[in-house]
Formats: C-alpha cells, structure tokens, sequence
C-alpha cells in the first residue's frame, strides 16, 4: 500500500479531516503494532514446531512484550473511541477473527510454558488485552456511525489511486462526445468489475427477496457483451444494494453502512478486494464528475462525501454555489487548458478552498446575502489573475450573469476588486503548486 498525494483523493479525504480524523493519534501505530505483531507471532507458533525450550521460552518473552504494549496504549485508545475521535481495525477483534483461533494459540503458548517462572504474567497479559479488546467493541456497539464513515476515508488514504485519474482521461479520449447513458456503462461495468473481485465475501447472506430485486437482465444491458460474469453473481449485487441507493442517474454509497462493513472485516479482504474497494469509489468520483458537467442539475444529487462532507456545514452553501458557477459552459470558453482545468478540477479547488483555513471567513461572510456576489467574483477573478482563464473582466463578467449591462459591470468590479484579496492570493498558491 502507498500513501497517495494526489490532490482530488485528498478532497475526498474531508469527510474524515473535517471532522477531526485527520494525522494519526501519538500512540496508534504503537497499539497497532503491537496487536498485529502479537497475532503473527500466535499464528506462527502454532505452525512452527519449536523444539529447543529456551528458543520456546524466548519467542513466548517475546510474545508477552507486544501483548504488554497492547495492553497498556488501548485504554487511550478506548477513551477517545468514546469521545468519537478515532476508529481503527485490529486484526484480533476484525471480522472473522473475532473467533476464537487466537485465544487458542494464546492458551497453546501458556501451556508450553507451563512451569517458566514469567508464565502467571503471560496469562495475566493474555487476559488483559482480551477484556480491552472486548471493552473496546462494546464502545464500538454504541459509537456514532459517522465515525465510520471517517474510518473508510481515513484508510482510503493508504491506497494509490493516482492512476484512475489517467485511465478516467483515456476513456474519455475514447468515448469522444460521451454522454449520459454511456457514462452509466461505465459506471456499471466498474461496479461489476469490484464486485468480481469477491469484496462482498463477507456481508451478510441475503434473503431471497432481496435476490428477487436484483435486476440481472436490466444490469447486463449496461455491460459489454463479452463480459462474463459467475453464475451466483446476483448474491454480491444483492449485498451491494445494502450500501448503495440511486439518486437520477447517481449511485450514492451510504458511507455510515459501507465504512461499517470495512471496519469489521478489514483484516478479513485480501489486498486486491481493498485495493478494488477504495478504487472503485474514486471511479465512481469521476464518472459523476462527469455527468454532472453534462447535466449540472446532478451537481444537486452529488455524493455529499464527494464534496468532502461539506454538507450539513455552513461550508457547503458557499462550496455549492461557487462550484456550480464554474462548472457552467462560460468556463471553458474563457479556459487557457481545457484539458488541464478539467470539471473535477474545479470541483477540487473549491473544495480545498472551502476546507482550508479562509473556509470558515468565506462562510462567515456568505452569511451577508449583500456579499456572495462578491465572494464568487473574487473566486473569478483569482482564477483570472493566476492564469487560469483569460479575458477581460467585463466580457466573463457578461458570460456568467447574461446579458444585464448593470450587473455584469458591478461583478466585473467585484472581480478587480477580487484580484487583489486574500482569495486570489490562495487561488494563485494553489494553482502554482
């Protein structure tokens, strides 16, 4: 897995920043560490056959030490799991391996090293990180479901999805004058693809009502011809559908449900399920990026994650309006690269715009009716002033407001006056790097 600086995955990354999920706490990769390391050195010994009895003892020394450091960092992280601050999986206590193997190989240990002298604290350690992690997935049990949600984004970061991005560009050179009902091709085919890779394995069965609802024939009808797909392929589509409604042509991923689902069987997925898991949602990303900038009615009906969790916030009217400014037809007109200052890359910008530190003064001054004219031209002209569009500021004034003289002069005035603000200022840092 690898850390990804892609900009777009980190506007993704709101849902979990905005919130307070942003740089790891002091002590989890520690308890994590510890925890993960404790259940390997388990699993390993009871396949190895150890024979000599201090290399035994030493390898059981060993093993009480993570389970010490486990022990002894989980309270902290049981408190703050109980003020919502943080959510992880432990390989323990995730999914299928909340069995009962573990303690098995645990008491396999104890009973080797009956009789050493460090035996009693061994069990007494064995103990302790079972009660924690029990305690721990009791808070789980009453826990805000946002704080799943800010789980699924904060370990989305860990995978690359740089190349989607590329691979999204190639199709759309491909598809040339793609439109609405070949998008939603492609949206069905990319959730097909995931679903192949068996990263439903671990939902729960579905009942044969809701096998009945799943519309095979109607799905097919989007996918290519030669797609082949396996003969039960209606029992993941059925899991699917838990985590996922339809809004238009937008499928919207219920993030509370999907994150929950990830975080108890995170350990339980092989890479190429996660690694498909956190692609497909940026697919997804891209696909309705893209319909909304052939239909901006959609921009409505968008993912609220996808926007960064700016809704419910006093962020999102601004990020909302601005954003649907600029995805209008005007942009390109006036754009100096097409190809560059894409729909998604606007969507990005202000939606960096809107989570960075001048997030919460454009908020607060959105708040004057009297002023969100001027808070868009000062956007318009930062946009201008780094280089991003051109022309003069009366004619892209004209191309934004129609055809009134009067108001297209007063937010042309707006946008010279927003060439020398703190907005443009951000713009033009953020468009140079």
């Amino acid at each position: 897995m690898e850390t990804t600086n892609n900009e777009l995955e980190k506007a993704q990354f709101g849902a979990a920043s905005a919130a307070g999920y942003g740089a790891p706490f002091d002590y989890l990769p520690g308890l994590k560490n510890y925890i993960n390391l404790a259940r390997e050195i388990a699993s390993q010994y009871g396949v190895i056959t150890i024979k000599n009895r201090e290399a035994k003892a030493f390898v059981a020394l060993f093993f009480m030490r993570q389970l010490k450091g486990g022990a002894k960092l989980l309270p902290s992280y049981i408190a703050d799991l109980k003020q919502g601050k943080c959510m992880e999986a432990f390989c323990i206590s995730s999914g299928l391996h909340r069995e009962d193997l573990f303690w098995k190989w645990c008491e396999q240990i104890c009973t080797d090293m009956e009789g050493e002298s460090f035996c009693k604290s061994l069990k007494c350690y064995i103990n302790d990180l079972k009660t924690l992690l029990s305690e721990s997935e009791k808070v789980l049990l009453h826990c805000d479901p946002a704080m799943f949600e800010k789980f699924y984004f904060a370990q989305k970061q860990k995978f690359n999805t740089d190349a989607i991005s590329e691979r999204f560009e190639k199709w759309r050179y491909d598809n040339l004058g793609a439109t609405i009902e070949k998008l939603r091709e492609l949206q069905a085919k990319v959730v097909a693809e995931s679903l192949k890779t068996g990263m439903m394995n671990f939902a729960p069965v579905p009942s044969q009502k809701e096998i009945n609802e799943v519309q095979l024939d109607y799905l097919m009808g989007f996918l290519p011809y030669d797609f082949v797909v396996p003969d039960d392929f209606c029992v993941p589509c059925a899991q699917w559908r838990r985590f996922m409604h339809w809004s238009d042509t937008i499928l919207i991923i219920d993030y509370k449900k999907y994150g929950k689902y990830i975080q108890n069987h995170y350990y339980d997925f092989n890479e190429t399920q996660l690694q498909a898991i956190f692609e497909l949602d940026m697919k997804l990303y891209l696909i309705h990026q893209e319909m909304a900038r052939l239909n901006p009615e959609l921009i409505d009906v968008l993912q609220p994650t996808q926007t960064g969790t700016l809704e419910d916030t006093i962020l999102f009217a601004p990020y909302n309006t601005i954003n649907r400014m600029l995805q209008q037809n005007w942009f390109d007109e006036v754009s100096v690269d097409k190809n560059k200052f894409t729909a998604v890359w606007r969507d990005e910008l202000v939606s960096s715009l809107m989570k960075s530190e001048l997030g919460s003064v454009i908020a607060g001054e959105w708040q004057i009716a009297d002023k969100r004219s001027q808070l868009k031209a000062a956007v318009v002209g930062g946009l201008k002033k780094a280089g991003v569009i051109q022309g003069s500021d009366l004619s892209i004034a004209s191309a934004i407001v129609g055809d009134d003289m009067t108001d297209s002069k007063t937010f042309a005035v707006y946008m010279g006056r927003g060439k020398k603000g703190y907005i443009a200022d951000w713009i033009c840092n953020n468009v140079k790097d």
